[in-house]
């Protein structure tokens, strides 16, 4: 099979300038939007594609600037034995090599027989695919692959809901599978004739008069007819092969199937008829429910150690990025605003690519929300998620500005992996953020400066406290009650009592806490709480957060508000 090993994309639609060694076997790309994830994947198609022209129009250069070339540039290796003639190519044969990723003239005995595809489009919008090398070039030779080379190359792209392709129309997918097979020309071109001669033995009611007048005007003009008769046009009735369709045992049409059974069906036939390899899916998940995703998804290669095709497909569903290996993964950036502002001549998205060693495949379970997000914050745990989403979810209700709408997500951090996992975001060129405990202050101590080194921002309490010792150290008094009362609902009163009565040496209860609350109470209450979980989950945290500590955040003092204000001043910067 023809597998892509290098693409170049310059100024083609929100693509100014673009550079990818995309994987053998499958890569899903993802990204936020407008981050060109489709266009990258129309490049593939139409400069793969087998079509002798496209209509290409001003939208399709960078910024509508015709001035300033587009071209798609493809290398292709694991070539088909007709590529490789030397008769035909031997000038635009190339070299690859695959540790460098170097692309060189002349191959060598290191390095793969490659060929390239380059399509180039002018302000005449006049589109020409032509093979590339540099040798070739600059000898002025040019070369184009025949129509049987092409189709060879052809991708297969599975739609949406294309349902032309359930029957044999003349670019359908079944006209493809079965056009050595099938000719039907004479069956239909002796059908139509019995259906016009049918029609003529019948009787139409009100032609009669209307032959009638038709005759006696023609008479009148002296245009003689004889006797008129209304019969089939002879064009009217003919028939193509379009007019077959696929029905299923009860004789309903196929292309009346649900858009997800549609969908699959099609893409198993597209498969089947292509002679590439090489296959392109917009939005894997669309119209299928999770179980067909997996089956689309096995189909398509997503467990295969020995991929036999090389697959492209877009998503924006943390189902299908489960499903997926972890170096199936890409991340497409677009350049940032200070990028475009300072270095306007130097724009570049970027691919960041994931290799599938560490923690990246239980990160990618574990957190699959949060690759679809622009910035993440990795939390500790829980508590630290619920307590930032309960401050957004209050300045939501009191109609401030909140994280969420920036594009932030809160990841977990499952504890001690936090380090792991923000290292994995910030690889793939994510805004990345910790919000962590600082009661292992000296175990984190090497891991946090190797996070700060990368880039990372850090956000912790202060003085190795836990998240429960920051709140109850930070609450004003009035709080403690309503904290109490949230508690005991959810573990029970006497549950509460008693984790009081075993933190304290039995010399405080839960009714002190509540009618005679002093500060030494705090400590206390806080390890109770963090000990035996009283708001450990992101529900109960959440709810603390948005009802206690948003509606009374100027009481608090800053051993929580500061580290929480740095934390969303982070958030809103980026």
């Amino acid at each position: 099979m023809s597998v892509i090993r290098h693409i170049e994309i310059i100024n083609f639609r929100t693509l100014k300038n673009l550079s990818w060694h995309p994987k053998p076997g499958l890569n899903c790309l993802i990204g936020p939007g407008d981050s060109g994830k489709s266009t990258l994947l129309d490049a593939i198609d139409l400069t793969l594609g087998a079509r002798r022209s496209y209509s290409f129009n001003d939208a399709d250069f960078y910024q509508l600037n015709t001035q300033s070339p587009l071209s798609i540039t493809i290398t292709l290796g694991d070539l088909h034995d007709d590529l490789k003639n030397i008769e035909c190519y031997g000038f635009f044969l190339r070299g690859y090599n695959a540790i460098t990723k170097e692309i060189v003239d002349e191959p060598q005995q290191d390095t793969e027989t490659v060929l390239t595809i380059k399509l180039t489009v002018d302000s005449d919008l006049d589109p020409d695919w032509r093979l590339f090398s540099e040798r070739a070039e600059a000898d002025g030779l040019e070369r184009r692959l025949p129509w049987k080379h092409r189709e060879l190359l052809s991708p297969a792209r599975l739609g949406t809901t294309a349902h032309q392709n359930l029957a044999w129309g003349s670019r359908s997918v079944l006209n493809k599978l079965s056009e050595e097979t099938f000719d039907v020309s004479t069956v239909l071109a002796q059908l139509g004739r019995q259906t016009r001669e049918a029609f003529a033995q019948q009787q139409v009611e009100g032609v009669t008069g209307v032959l009638q007048q038709v005759k006696n005007i023609s008479n009148g003009l002296g245009v003689p007819v004889g006797e008129l008769k209304a019969l089939l046009d002879v064009n009217g009735i003919s028939l193509s092969n379009g007019a077959i369709s696929l029905h299923n045992s009860d004789n309903t049409p196929l292309r009346q199937l649900g858009t997800g059974s549609s969908r699959l069906l099609i893409s198993g036939l597209q498969k089947a008829a292509s002679r590439s390899k090489v296959i392109i899916v917009d939005e894997a998940e669309y119209g299928l429910e999770p179980y067909r995703i997996t089956r689309l998804l096995n189909e398509l290669g997503s467990k295969d150690t020995a991929p036999t095709q090389q697959v492209f497909i877009t998503t924006h569903s943390p189902y299908v990025l489960r499903e997926l290996q972890a170096q199936q993964l890409h991340v497409m950036r677009k350049p940032t605003i200070a990028q475009v502002v300072l270095g306007p001549d130097h724009i570049q998205h970027t691919v960041y690519s994931l290799n599938g060693e560490g923690l990246q495949q239980a990160t990618l379970r574990a957190c699959a929300e949060s690759f679809f997000s622009k910035s993440v914050i990795v939390c500790e745990g829980k508590t630290e998620i619920g307590l930032v989403r309960g401050i957004d979810l209050f300045n939501q209700d009191a109609g401030y500005q909140t994280i969420t709408s920036k594009g932030i997500h809160c990841a977990d951090g499952g504890g001690d992996t936090m380090f792991a996992r923000a290292h994995i975001f910030a690889s793939l060129g994510y805004p990345t953020a910790i919000f962590k405990d600082s009661d292992k202050a000296q175990q984190h101590h090497e891991h946090k400066q190797n996070a700060i080194e990368a880039g990372i921002s850090v956000f912790e309490w202060g003085h190795n406290r836990a998240t429960e010792d920051a709140i109850f150290a930070a609450c004003p008094a009035g709080a403690v009650l309503s904290l109490l009362d949230m508690a005991s609902k959810r573990k029970g009163a006497d549950s509460i009592h008693a984790h009081i009565q075993a933190h304290s040496n039995q010399s405080v209860s839960l009714d002190d806490c509540r009618e005679r609350f002093a500060d030494a109470h705090r400590v206390i209450l806080a390890k109770a709480a963090n000990k035996k979980g009283w708001f450990k989950d992101i529900e109960p945290a959440e709810n603390i957060s948005r009802k206690i500590i948003g509606p009374r955040y100027s009481e608090f003092t800053e051993e929580l508000t500061s580290p929480v204000n740095d934390l969303f001043v982070w958030a809103f910067e980026q």
